[in-house]
């Protein structure tokens, strides 16, 4: 079934490319690029030759890496930190990237260092369904992020962030904003499908990013950031205390 809706929805972008290539060129010049936050990527409660009860992996892209926030204190590994770190040991390691793709993020953990990590919060498949990165890809990508996570780094809960609504993304027009965001749904649903049978690993939906929310509801909400692509602080504070939910140390 979701094949055919792929075969559905590649259709509809033929259809509609010309207006949707003119839309994707106006989106590119109109939207603000904004920076990574500054501050730092690997903050410890302990020094280097203590081992922490909790050691956190959080990889990805652009949201990952925290983009929409002033510094990485407001952005998901800085707000995750602060509440772990009250409550043990810990060391929280971020490894993110804007632009990065699954297939960049399962590069970077094949060259990282084999260490264990109790768990692993993942941002991944906006860059996926904006570089129209194919369905089988998506789908080999994520089965390989999660067997390396497992085996290589000994990693007893993988947290695969939802795609957000693409669909009610304020910086974008129809009917690119419709195509873009039934595209999420169906690597959404296809990474659902991937790692149903993965005992260690479990989707993450954010429950503020209301799938049927309108681009209007979503801007007024402060959740977004000014460039009506990534979280605001407020967006990555209700994420981060999404995900601590579903933690739990090993």
């Amino acid at each position: 079934m979701i094949y055919f809706k792929v075969l559905w929805l590649n259709a509809a972008i033929v259809l509609l490319l010309p207006i949707v290539f003119l839309q994707a060129l106006w989106v590119r010049r109109k939207t603000a690029v904004l920076p990574e936050p500054s501050g730092d990527r690997v903050l410890c409660s302990i020094n280097e030759k203590e081992a922490p009860n909790i050691n956190v992996l959080v990889i990805g892209d652009s949201a990952a890496a925290g983009v929409g926030a002033a510094t990485q204190e407001g952005a998901l590994s800085g707000l995750i930190y602060s509440s772990l770190s009250q409550h043990g040991t810990t060391r929280v390691l971020l490894h993110a990237k804007t632009g990065y793709k699954s297939e960049d993020v399962l590069r970077l953990l094949q060259e990282l260092p084999k260490q264990h990590f109790s768990t692993t919060l993942i941002s991944i498949g906006v860059n996926d369904v904006t570089k129209f990165v194919s369905l089988k890809r998506w789908q080999y990508n994520i089965s390989a992020i999660e067997s390396l996570l497992s085996q290589k780094f000994g990693c007893q809960n993988i947290l695969f962030t939802a795609l957000p609504p693409i669909h009610a993304f304020p910086a974008l027009p129809r009917p690119l904003r419709g195509l873009l965001g039934f595209r999420a749904l169906l690597l959404n649903k296809a990474m659902e499908e991937r790692i149903a049978n993965c005992p260690n690993s479990e989707v993450l939906h954010v429950s503020a990013l209301k799938l049927g929310g309108s681009a209007k509801e979503i801007k007024e909400s402060g959740l977004m950031a000014e460039d009506g692509f990534h979280p605001s602080s407020k967006g990555y504070d209700i994420w981060a205390r999404s995900a601590l939910t579903r933690f739990r140390s090993s």
